[in-house]
């Protein structure tokens, strides 16, 4: 949709965003100053209320307003309550009356399906485009009910952004979708800073700089497979003494599971835990410090920390499950493994740590971010 000439073109976007912690915040407020670089006069709705303690599983939603600032030249607004339906009807009305080019909706779990379902429903003016910005179609822990709630909000859009291609089937397929379908891939985290020297990045987290590090970051959750992980890294541990798995991040499953596992492989001794959600300015230290990501997931669709490692030009050892072997190309930025497979996966590790091969996949990693560009992103967002 065209703008008049030296007028801004109006976009909003409809996400979590600063006060809220994690990714999906994070990259909202970097595609806003994406758009804000391109001259759009872009703001972000955001929740005043996102997830009722009763279903959230971590140990807080927001960031401490102490240690963080509200980044700067973004306009946030925080409207919408995720469980009120007098909150959905007012903001659509009040969206409606914004007259946008296009509303760009942030949507990754189906228990807002009605909330923005219903915004939607009630800002439709004609004029304005309504496109979702899918990070899961169907989420990783399904749950009764979720088709039906996905489908309410699905039904509701013009068009789709998908950041893994297993989603595009997943739209067609399941949900009978037959508006415009776009894939884009998740763009790379800039947001954390420079890498730092090794040394210096261990002294930080109070580690040994003589030893080696192996990364697993993000939220700890079943399907992300840590328990294959552990498994595999025993293995690989017995004949690289020197080698130390960093497990990094909060538990959003019961912990004791993994100590269990840790407990009986007798690696105590062997794996770092830092227990905890990761504050924006200390995410460059631990990725680092490692010599190389792993991702052992049992599913997915795609990740958001495989482009953390992008932007810190860390080599990563998935399994092939989702998307993650489009977004980590075999032998290039490191490797790809059978999934469920904990002998593949310690063969690849023993593969990763090989001098040579870490300095080809760095390489090959500054080479490939090109196409995870928040450029990329905009311009196929602008196709709607």
């Amino acid at each position: 949709m065209s703008s008049p000439a030296n007028t801004p073109e109006k976009i909003i976007i409809i996400s979590p965003a600063f006060p809220y912690r994690g990714g999906i915040a994070a990259t909202s407020d970097r595609l806003a100053k994406e758009y804000g670089n391109r001259n759009v006069d872009i703001e972000i709705w955001t929740y005043k209320m996102l997830y009722p303690k009763i279903i959230f599983p971590g140990k807080n939603q927001l960031l401490d307003l102490d240690k963080h600032s509200a980044p700067e030249e973004i306009t946030i607004h925080r409207k919408i309550s995720s469980i009120n339906p007098f909150n959905w009807i007012k903001v659509g009305k009040q969206l409606k009356k914004v007259n946008a080019s296009k509303v760009i909706v942030r949507y990754w779990l189906p228990f807002l399906g009605p909330c923005l379902g219903t915004i939607i429903r009630f800002a439709k003016n004609g004029k304005t485009k309504f496109v979702g910005l899918i990070d899961n179609v169907v989420p990783h822990e399904s749950r009764m009910g979720d088709k039906m709630l996905s489908r309410y909000f699905y039904k509701r859009l013009d068009g789709f952004l998908v950041m893994s291609k297993k989603g595009i089937g997943q739209l067609t397929e399941i949900f009978k979708v037959d508006k415009q379908i776009i894939y884009s891939p998740h763009p790379f985290f800039d947001i954390y800073g420079d890498v730092v020297e090794k040394t210096a990045a261990c002294k930080h987290l109070k580690l040994d700089a003589n030893l080696n590090y192996v990364l697993s970051f993000g939220l700890i959750r079943k399907y992300k497979g840590i328990d294959l992980l552990i498994i595999a890294f025993k293995s690989f541990s017995e004949n690289h003494p020197n080698h130390r798995l960093l497990i990094v991040g909060e538990c959003y499953d019961d912990w004791k599971i993994y100590q269990a596992q840790i407990d009986q492989l007798k690696l105590n001794d062997k794996i770092i835990r830092f227990d905890s959600f990761i504050a924006d300015d200390q995410v460059k230290y631990y990725f680092s410090a490692a010599d190389f990501l792993a991702l052992t997931y049992h599913t997915a669709t795609q990740s958001g920390v495989t482009q953390i490692a992008y932007s810190m030009e860390l080599p990563i050892l998935v399994t092939d499950v989702g998307d993650l072997a489009t977004m980590v190309p075999d032998g290039k930025v490191g490797r790809v493994v059978k999934p469920e497979n904990t002998d593949a996966i310690t063969n690849a590790m023993v593969e990763m740590i090989q001098p040579d091969n870490l300095k080809l996949y760095r390489e090959g990693i500054a080479e490939e971010k090109k196409r995870f560009e928040w450029s990329v992103l905009c311009d196929n967002l602008d196709q709607f």
